[in-house]
């Protein structure tokens, strides 16, 4: 080892014949090159390795020169021990400039000799340095991008709600109030029955001593409360509570599964019957289309579709509602079902205005739509699309002006493989 570092013996003086005359040229390269005899003491450096010395090199806490960097006893051992060596080191310069170098040793087999080339790899260090924050940043982007889409498609989904509200509380409130009436009806009718059963019990303790005639009373009693129109009157009452309270039950479980709709994360695939699907969503949205058209089904037997149901009811729903909303006085809202191969077919067709050509390439484009402003979001049928495309389905459009629009919507029977 050289006593003094910064003043190394010249290379007369310790090369032997054959490595002075191999490392003759060496001081105007631009790697740096270090000799060590067999025994690992440094015995020439050139020009660029002293000044890469100049540089802090930092590996595992280490710094220094050469010595101490590599010709410490632990890594010395290692590379007297092998023919060759590799290890990569990031250098930290002036101003905090960072660089990185490519260390590579191999052995001079007539000499024994260690030849060091330190090759500076800066440019592609920092290359992938910059590649890695890139990605670390579209990463970053990309997780923004989700968290922005679920949000999207749960406020799609409650300003859908938030359309239907109205509708969806006439649809309760109509049986709700003829279950009130028939409930105040029947409340009467008990009121009279209680009173004729009184009449009647009065009767059969009554003796000849009270005088009166009960059969009388107890017809009297039957006037009053109209008594046969009763009897007949409270079997259709209780059968018409029933059926409404059956509406009730059922609009309440569609909104139930509809709310669902959105919720990636805690939603799973599972085969599914498509129609269910089509009957809850016509169930929700029946009051915004009975008022504009006529719903017509022609459903084809569907084999169970492997889906996310109440996500493909969101898309449902949004073609209904644009379909309504097309029909500007009254018309046919036609749903068909079709099945071939692995491949079932979802078409919904409406009699309405149509979508000009010019429209029509924008329809799934977010934020787009031709409805007034406050009549639309522009989203539904981008986040449709994205459903449509999630299920590795597609949905198509078709439409001429004055005359209707139909989107059909193709999904597979069996999810594919996304491997």
């Amino acid at each position: 080892m050289y006593a003094d570092k910064s003043q190394p013996p010249s290379q007369e003086e310790v090369l032997p014949e054959q490595t002075r005359l191999a490392a003759a040229g060496l001081d105007g390269l631009g790697d740096g090159i270090w000799i060590a005899d067999k025994a690992g003491e440094l015995i020439y450096r050139n020009r660029t390795g002293e000044r890469l010395e100049g540089m802090f090199w930092t590996r595992g806490g280490l710094v220094g020169t050469m010595e101490d960097v590599v010709f410490n006893s632990y890594t010395l051992l290692r590379i007297l021990q092998s023919d060759s060596w590799t290890a990569e080191f990031n250098l930290s310069g002036d101003g905090n400039e960072q660089r990185s170098v490519v260390l590579e040793m191999h052995r001079i087999l007539a000499t024994g000799e260690l030849v060091f080339h330190a090759r500076d790899v800066s440019r592609e260090w920092l290359r992938e340095q910059a590649l890695h924050d890139r990605h670390v940043e579209l990463e970053q982007a990309y997780t923004q991008l989700k968290e922005a889409k679920t949000q999207l498609i749960n406020s799609e989904k409650m300003a859908s709600i938030g359309q239907l509200a109205a509708g969806v509380a006439h649809e309760i409130n109509n049986p709700i109030g003829f279950v009130y009436s028939n409930l105040g009806t029947m409340q009467n009718y008990l009121i009279g029955l209680t009173t004729l059963l009184d009449e009647y019990e009065q009767a059969l303790h009554a003796s000849d001593k009270d005088g009166g005639d009960p059969a009388a009373r107890v017809e009297e009693i039957k006037r009053q409360i109209d008594y046969d129109f009763m009897r007949s009157d409270l079997p259709p009452l209780l059968a018409e509570s029933r059926e409404g309270i059956e509406r009730v039950k059922k609009i309440v479980m569609d909104l139930r599964d509809f709310s669902h709709s959105g919720q990636a994360d805690t939603e799973y695939w599972a085969f599914a019957d498509i129609h269910r699907g089509l009957e809850s969503t016509l169930n929700i949205v029946g009051s915004e289309l009975k008022y504009k058209a006529e719903v017509r089904k022609e459903f084809a037997e569907l084999p169970p579709v492997e889906c996310m149901l109440s996500q493909l009811n969101q898309v449902f729903l949004n073609l209904l509602v644009n379909a309504a909303h097309s029909i500007a006085d009254r018309g046919v809202i036609t749903i068909t079902t079709s099945h071939a191969g692995n491949e079932v077919c979802i078409s919904i067709r409406d009699t309405g205005s149509g979508i000009s050509p010019a429209n029509l390439k924008h329809v799934f484009e977010p934020f787009f739509t031709t409805k007034p402003v406050g009549k639309g979001t522009g989203l539904g049928l981008a986040l449709s699309y994205g459903i449509v495309e999630k299920h590795h389905g597609r949905i198509v459009v078709d439409s001429e002006v004055g005359v209707g629009t139909c989107f059909r919507v193709f999904l597979p029977v069996q999810r594919l493989s996304t491997t």
